[in-house]
């Protein structure tokens, strides 16, 4: 059991057991999901938002993605599993590990995995749906489950709120002109005690900024792929970004954290190979 604790450095939220829903239905809701976009299979995981300090080399390091005959995700074979300090290393890719999707009604549940003695199948996440869209993300935790409410428009998550027993932050999306997230600013919230609601202080400087820039003009394959963590930045935009940052700023306004990402796509037929 405490290899299953570990799991959760890599994924950034605790998980627990509860219970799998049902994978056999027909709710409409769900199908709009997989709407006509083609099914993405495998990628390499560095081309998505993986955490850095993985052990290089070993197996083939691609990820790929099963789908059922309606073509909705249902399981991602290939992920990160941690390793000892003593290592100089935080991870290492194993295709051990797995994540299964299962659909209900107007829910959808993902499950962890690892095909490694002394672990057992955890709970990741449950989605929430609202007219083929996903409007709640909950990130299981054995004490207080991690919320996070999205809302849309033009079928473009404009705006999230974070919630963890109360709201603690508020997420604002920014895409250009041709539908491409151009930034992400998430502020913390201050309950008003006049209003009796949660609001945003501007007044505070407090923020996390991230930028997405570079895009090439490629058709994005992971749009129908927000379930999976590490993809969901990059199932946001119609193209696809190669050049991320994220800063992170302190009560003064100073940043205190930078970190900085770079991409180099293969392409053939203005395609990306992001199984290379």
């Amino acid at each position: 059991m405490k290899n299953n604790r570990r799991i959760g450095a890599i994924l950034l939220s605790t998980f627990t057991s509860l219970f799998v829903v049902s994978c056999q239905t027909n709710d409409p809701e769900e199908i709009e999901l997989s709407n006509n976009i083609q099914n993405f299979e495998a990628y390499h995981y560095r081309y998505m938002h993986y955490p850095n300090g993985v052990l290089p080399g070993g197996s083939s390091e691609i990820i790929n993605i099963q789908y059922d005959n309606q073509n909705r995700p249902v399981k991602r074979v290939g992920g990160l599993l941690p390793l000892p300090g003593s290592t100089g290393f935080n991870y290492t890719f194993s295709n051990n590990y797995s994540e299964e999707i299962a659909y209900g009604n107007n829910e959808i549940s993902l499950t962890v995995k690892v095909s490694l003695p002394n672990y057992s199948d955890l709970l990741k996440t449950i989605f929430k749906t609202e007219n083929g869209k996903i409007v709640k993300k909950i990130n299981i935790d054995p004490y207080v489950n991690d919320t996070i409410e999205y809302y849309y428009s033009n079928d473009k998550i404009i705006k999230s709120v974070r919630k963890k027993q109360l709201p603690v932050s508020d997420t604002k999306y920014y895409y250009n002109s041709i539908g491409n997230i151009d930034s992400i600013v998430s502020r913390p919230l201050r309950y008003d005690a006049v209003s009796q609601t949660w609001q945003v202080d501007l007044s505070n400087k407090i923020k996390t900024v991230q930028t997405f820039k570079d895009y090439d003009n490629s058709l994005n394959p992971t749009k129908k792929l927000m379930m999976f963590e590490e993809i969901f930045y990059r199932s946001l935009s119609e193209n696809n970004y190669r050049s991320y940052e994220s800063k992170s700023y302190d009560v003064n306004g100073n940043v205190y954290d930078l970190s900085t990402r770079n991409w180099t796509f293969n392409y053939i037929n203005n395609q990306i190979k992001f199984a290379d």
